[in-house]
């Protein structure tokens, strides 16, 4: 069984309650990045959102793909990664995130420039697509 890849999320700057990332599952370094959340009942993200019928909200999604994409712009493990989400284009919702279901988050690298990125991400439940979209990121440099 390969190692597991857990400890990239401290380089994270989200720190718990804010950090949306379960488990790395994979990373390629300036190219793609997989991993998963799962939100149980009673998490803190459905505090007020929907009462009676909680759903994982999209924003959260999104936060989730971005926080998980960021982990593509480490430069060297072991130093924290200081980035933005810059821009979120064409984000779509196929599915309804119930509590308790495990989702699958993956982001690759579209095109890189300078201090950006560009992602095409992802999110499915059991294999089925939830949400899909664009995300850019910006490294904070000097940060």
């Amino acid at each position: 069984m390969p190692a597991s890849l857990d400890h990239l999320l401290d380089l994270l700057p989200q720190k718990p309650p804010a950090r949306l990332v379960d488990h790395v599952l994979a990373v390629e370094a300036h190219r793609r990045v997989s991993g998963t959340v799962s939100f149980p009942p009673g998490h803190r993200v459905f505090d007020g959102h929907l009462p009676g019928d909680p759903l994982v909200p999209g924003v959260v999604i999104v936060e989730a793909l971005a926080q998980l994409a960021g982990l593509t712009l480490v430069e060297a493990e072991g130093t924290p990664l200081q980035g933005y989400l810059g821009e979120v284009k064409r984000m779509r919702f196929h599915r309804l995130i119930r509590p308790g279901e495990e989702i699958r988050l993956e982001a690759e690298v579209l095109q890189a420039f300078g201090p950006f990125a560009r992602y095409a991400a992802r999110a499915s439940v059991a294999g089925e697509l939830a949400a899909e979209g664009e995300l850019v990121l910006a490294r904070r440099e000097g940060g």
